[in-house]
């Protein structure tokens, strides 16, 4: 079938998300909304207004945001996550399915206190999605995205489970940025200081923020990165959906050694508090001085590394206790040359893009609000190879019979 697809923010990723549709022939019409006229100007002076439609909406206007929906199949959030609640509903309201590229936010409510609670009030809204025939995908960008795709076609090909593990590569060497945020300045603060968070023996278990590292080794041409534990949506949506149950679930993301030390020294300073302090008469709050020194993502341009994304599963397959790994990358200089974006951009809305495609050609039928792992997997591995991405695949046996290889 062919449909119309709304964009809600179209800065970097959302830029990517309406560039891959529009060379779709099931797409009949982008409507792109954004509070930027800058954004949606933009986008009209690349790609004309053949296709496109833009529209200066605050999402959070429902009544605004809702006299656009009424032909509209699909809705793809590029925004924040804080929006995912109202737009959920307003799909509800208009029939429209639904994709987001951050998803599970919501479940980790007061620390994680409430778990169990907000597990079930989704599992409800879930119910409601399929009642009514729609398909919502939380969280279908790289990290969440690719990473519970890449866990579901992984876990499949075991026995039994013991550990998934992500790791982030993303990667910037530039010598004029102490820390390059290449996505949003605030929530890759924010992230950073929140208790690390991993799962082991149906247990979620915290430690200090930054405070657990090791030096990994990724595929060429990424290579050696020291990677630090972290709190992430993977760890408490694969906890839940995951057709197979794993022991362990851990998240890890590569920081430089001098932006981890800086970020943690900031933190435990207080210079990353929002409570606002009395500074010379003037009432400031220290995290937003922070935030407003470094760089913004859309100013990163010519910057050289790679944005890259690996999954490991370890498990049991007949006799034998393996390693499975995917890692896919892109450069930034090559993303920049295809859509004049980072890396990182490039791979949160290539995916979101590719969903959409599948819901139009009903490659993709599964009903109901949904995170990636409970997708078939196959036709997004598919879709990512005919973007030119490389799928790099690997085995390993570790234990065979008792013995240790």
């Amino acid at each position: 079938m062919s449909g119309n697809v709304m964009v809600v923010g179209v800065g970097g990723v959302g830029h990517v998300i309406v560039s891959t549709l529009l060379s779709d022939p099931l797409v009949d019409q982008i409507i792109a909304v954004d509070i930027s006229e800058k954004n949606l100007k933009h986008l009209e002076e690349k790609y004309g207004r053949e296709k496109i439609s833009t529209h200066k909406v605050d999402a959070r206007d429902s009544d605004q945001l809702g006299k656009l929906m009424k032909n509209v199949n699909i809705l793809v959030n590029a925004a924040h996550y804080s929006l995912n609640l109202d737009l959920i509903e307003n799909c509800l309201k208009y029939g429209c399915n639904f994709i987001s590229l951050t998803g599970g936010e919501e479940l980790w409510i007061e620390g994680g206190s409430k778990f169990k609670e907000m597990i079930e009030l989704h599992l409800q809204r879930d119910s409601e999605w399929r009642r009514n025939e729609l398909t919502g995908i939380l969280g279908l960008g790289e990290d969440p995205g690719l990473s519970n795709i890449f866990a579901r076609y992984l876990v499949e090909n075991f026995d039994e489970v013991d550990e998934v593990t992500i790791r982030d590569a993303d990667t910037v060497k530039d010598d004029r940025f102490v820390i390059a945020p290449l996505w949003s300045r605030e929530e890759l603060l924010l992230s950073s200081i929140a208790p690390a968070v991993y799962y082991e023996d149906g247990v979620f278990k915290k430690a200090e923020p930054l405070s657990i590292c090791q030096e990994h080794v990724f595929p060429d041409p990424v290579n050696v990165k020291k990677i630090y534990l972290k709190e992430h949506p993977e760890v408490w949506t694969l906890s839940v959906f995951l057709p197979k149950k794993a022991r362990r679930i851990s998240f890890w993301y590569n920081y430089d050694r001098l932006s981890a030390e800086i970020i943690r020294a900031l933190w435990k300073m207080k210079l990353l508090s929002r409570e606002k302090i009395n500074v010379k008469g003037v009432q400031v709050s220290p995290f937003d001085v922070v935030v407003e020194v470094l760089p913004q993502p859309i100013d990163l341009v010519n910057i050289q590394g790679y944005a890259g994304i690996e999954v490991e599963v370890k498990g049991r397959k007949n006799d034998a206790f393996l390693s499975q790994k995917i890692f896919t990358y892109i450069s930034h200089e090559e993303a920049y040359s295809r859509l004049g974006v980072n890396g990182t951009s490039y791979l949160v809305g290539l995916p979101a893009a590719i969903g959409v495609i599948l819901l139009l050609r009903k490659e993709l039928r599964d009903r109901g609000l949904l995170f990636p792992e409970q997708l078939n997997p196959q036709p997004f591995i598919k879709e990512l190879t005919k973007h030119n991405l490389p799928l790099i695949f690997e085995e390993r046996r570790i234990f065979e019979l008792g013995k240790n290889l």
